[in-house]
């Protein structure tokens, strides 16, 4: 099986540092607590990041759901009066064209249209889903990185939705201003000679207003659900940037320690020899001096350097030699 170097930013590498028994000194751990520090760095340098603009998005979550409430109240009536309306210039432009075939062709060409305009206008609504973030780094350095990508992902998406559920009030408040203006080209319209007014644009128009109007609120039933989804966006890109915080500093102890090995290898590659010498060093220390015989008659003295084999009455001196 073959391996990326120690710096590969891949599942596929190999740690080859040595592994040194509990009881014995490790220099490694100095490398996990460099390692811990540049994670907690790593995390405070992603929090630096977000940090102030969630501390913004709190108030102006609270200047939203206000001004969204008073916005709404405020175009309530106005709506309605103008819902009455165009719905009566609907079917009096009807009437003056005269002619179904017409009228069917022309709502024909408007549903088609309206599809289109569902298409480019996007969803509307509330812009944001609920999400569950896990914190808990897993275990590949792959799936670590993808997931915090993925988390960032949804945590822009929910701090976009957020900036345009922030802007919604003043966006409420010009729709308004808008189909009020759409209605009233079409009373306009209405009112010029009839030998030179074109009906069916006129009619186009009645029904672009009356699109209008049906997307006024722009998918939020009341302003409960606005601020339902207001809430939504804020806790999701928060929770979110929360998460990828914690996975950003896994990920850099990770780095940290992939590093950590690559410059202990870079070592090794370099100079093998001191290696083999700090092993043997380890391996095979000094000899210790032997420890004291116990205390016993000089006849039966031994030597303690004796090998334990030999028997103690074996006569000393050389072969065939007698002692005295």
């Amino acid at each position: 099986m073959t391996y990326e170097s120690p710096s590969g930013k891949g599942d596929d590498w190999k740690d080859c540092r040595p592994r040194h028994p509990d009881d014995e000194c490790d220099p490694s751990s100095i490398d996990d607590l460099v390692c811990r520090a540049k994670g907690v760095a790593a995390q405070a340098t992603y929090n630096a990041t977000y940090q102030p603009a969630v501390e913004q998005a709190q108030k102006d979550y609270d200047t939203a759901r206000k001004a969204y409430r008073e916005r709404r109240h405020e175009a309530a009536l106005a709506v309605q009066d103008m819902k009455h309306q165009i719905k009566h210039l609907v079917e009096r432009i009807r009437c003056l064209i005269e002619q179904d075939r017409v009228v069917r062709c022309l709502d024909d060409a408007f549903d088609e249209v309206s599809e289109q305009l569902d298409c480019c206008e996007g969803c509307y609504g509330c812009c944001v889903e609920d999400y569950n973030y896990d914190s808990t780094p897993p275990t590949k350095y792959r799936d670590l990185v993808r997931r915090i990508e993925k988390y960032q992902r949804e945590a822009d998406k929910a701090k976009a939705c957020f900036a345009t559920l922030v802007g919604e009030p003043a966006a409420l408040a010009k729709r308004v201003v808008d189909a009020k203006a759409a209605i009233d080209k079409v009373n306009a319209d209405l009112a010029k000679d009839p030998a030179t007014v074109d009906l069916k644009r006129v009619y186009a128009e009645a029904r672009v207003a009356d699109r209008m109007l049906s997307r006024i609120w722009h998918g939020f039933a009341d302003s409960a659900a606005f601020v339902d989804c207001l809430c939504r966006a804020l806790t999701s890109w928060s929770t979110g940037a929360e998460v990828i915080s914690v996975l950003t500093g896994a990920r850099a102890v990770e780095e940290c320690k992939r590093d950590a090995a690559k410059t202990w290898c870079d070592a090794l590659l370099a100079n093998p020899v001191d290696e083999i010498l700090a092993g043997y060093d380890r391996l095979c220390p000094s000899q210790k001096p032997c420890k004291p015989a116990p205390e016993e008659d000089d006849q039966n003295e031994s030597d303690p350097c004796a090998d334990e084999d030999e028997p103690h009455d074996k006569p000393r001196g050389h072969p065939g030699q007698q002692g005295v």
